[in-house]
């Protein structure tokens, strides 16, 4: 099984890529012609996919087109938007500006629910692309499954992440931060792990087969900060986060861009926060948090779940108890347990953790379940190095994967972790989220593992120190 990934190169060649499913790496072909490459899909509105926001990048054509309709190769729809624009970045450390290809996006409204759209994007001028499709879902309620990931990068293991992702049944995708290890604004390491902006182009190439057939929601991790260096450096962060993907923001009451924001779909109320700006009580993420909260309609959307790069709750050495994660979860926590959150999910370390539900750095059945899912498969590997396991932390493992995250309900909710080294139908860790005391009370976990010790119910004190590693 694969899907070709058909592109032209930014700034002059041109290559044809095949991410091969089930298999490792991009291979290069022959030749093409298109002047539209790096298409990924999100969704456009607050409430399900009543919209769909179509992103692409071209390297001459300014106009910005999108044609769709239910029937493959038969569109019976068109519509335009503003022209692409370009934006550059300067590092401190290289000497040629960066001058980004034209950014166009283009937002489908009125979309039908449980609907197959096929869609083509481009211009008259310019080329049309390929054609890519998608499957909506409403924000009610529903049987649905959502493919989770973190720190994904483009490496050989992040190919193989998402050829499993891509060989599931997943038709919707969430990335909780570090995206394209670009780190543009970075001095070099070295020859092997390079930073440049151009790193945003190959990973846009690279995610196209997923993200170009479902929605991609996206968080800021600290990878996507990119400053560095006095001017003529640019000063601005998130820049390519910025112009490059188009979240949910606006309608969300949210107007920072895509660096925080929430949406609803298939019955849960997500929330993307950003780790990497300011979120003390005095500032907006807080005050937009504290109201956002407080609307949740929980008849609407049973489920809640808050997303983070940084972790709040981690026993792995690698990234502990950074700043960004002690300061965020001391002025947001209370938040979170005030509104009865159901979920947190996570980025950062570079392995896999589940924890039990916590509140206070202490087992608490009145705190969410927490997850951290950094291991997409960057280019920096594994973190394999454990202090000795927490009585909050239920099941861990340093190996590259994803996760599944099912609704079936609005009393049970169903997570499974698939590592990248097994087939995509086994599973290395799940745990059911049963809400036993009512709508408004964060759920009861119910899980298994390879853990020798079971977890059924809230367990207050644990004195093994066993760890998965």
């Amino acid at each position: 099984v694969h899907s070709d990934l058909t592109r032209r190169m930014m700034g002059g060649s041109v290559a044809v890529w095949t991410l091969v499913v089930g298999a490792v790496g991009l291979v290069a072909g022959a030749p093409v012609t298109t002047d539209v490459e790096q298409v990924h899909i999100a969704q456009g509105g607050y409430a399900g996919m009543e919209s769909v926001t179509v992103s692409w990048l071209s390297t001459k054509a300014a106009s910005s087109t999108v044609k769709y309709g239910t029937t493959s190769g038969a569109y019976a729809k068109t519509v335009s938007g503003v022209d692409g624009e370009r934006y550059t970045f300067q590092s401190a450390y290289i000497s040629t500006l960066y001058t980004s290809g034209l950014v166009h996006h283009v937002t489908l409204m009125g979309l039908a629910p449980n609907t197959k759209y096929y869609y083509v994007c481009g211009s008259s001028d310019g080329g049309f692309s390929s054609e890519f499709s998608f499957t909506t879902v409403g924000a009610e309620l529903q049987p649905f499954t959502f493919a989770v990931m973190g720190d994904l990068g483009q490496s050989a293991n992040s190919s193989k992440t998402v050829s499993h992702v891509l060989s599931g049944s997943y038709t919707y995708s969430l990335l909780v931060g570090d995206l394209s290890y670009a780190d543009a604004a970075w001095k070099q390491k070295s020859a092997d792990l390079p930073c440049t902006p151009t790193r945003w182009d190959s990973w846009g190439r690279f995610i196209e087969p997923l993200a170009a057939n479902m929605p991609l929601m996206v968080l800021p991790g600290n990878h996507e900060v990119e400053q560095d260096g006095a001017p003529p450096a640019t000063q601005e962060e998130f820049v390519a986060f910025q112009k490059r993907f188009a979240m949910p923001s606006e309608a969300s009451f949210a107007h920072n861009g895509n660096l925080y924001f929430s949406f609803n779909v298939a019955g849960v109320h997500f929330v993307m926060l950003n780790s990497y700006m300011d979120y003390n009580a005095s500032s907006d993420q807080y005050g937009w948090l504290e109201k956002d909260l407080k609307a949740i309609d929980r008849t609407a959307t049973p489920w809640v779940v808050v997303s983070m790069h940084a972790p709040w709750y981690n026993s792995n050495q690698h990234h502990h108890d950074e700043v960004q994660e002690t300061g965020m979860r001391t002025a947001m926590e209370g938040l979170l347990d005030g509104s009865s959150v159901d979920l947190v999910l996570a980025g950062h370390v570079h392995s896999y953790e589940r924890m039990y539900n916590v509140k206070n750095n202490e087992t608490n059945p009145a705190g969410p379940v927490y997850i951290n899912i950094g291991d997409g498969g960057n280019r920096e590997g594994p973190c394999p190095e454990y202090f000795q396991q927490p009585s909050w932390s239920a099941f861990r493992e340093s190996a590259f994967g994803h996760g599944a995250l099912e609704v079936t309900n609005a009393t049970h909710m169903h997570w499974e972790w698939h590592r990248i080294i097994d087939a995509e139908p086994t599973i290395g860790d799940s745990v059911w989220l049963v809400k036993e005391n009512g709508a408004n009370k964060p759920p009861v976990a119910h899980g298994h593992g390879r853990s020798s010790h079971q977890y059924d119910g809230y367990l207050a004190k644990r004195t093994d120190s066993v760890s998965q590693q």
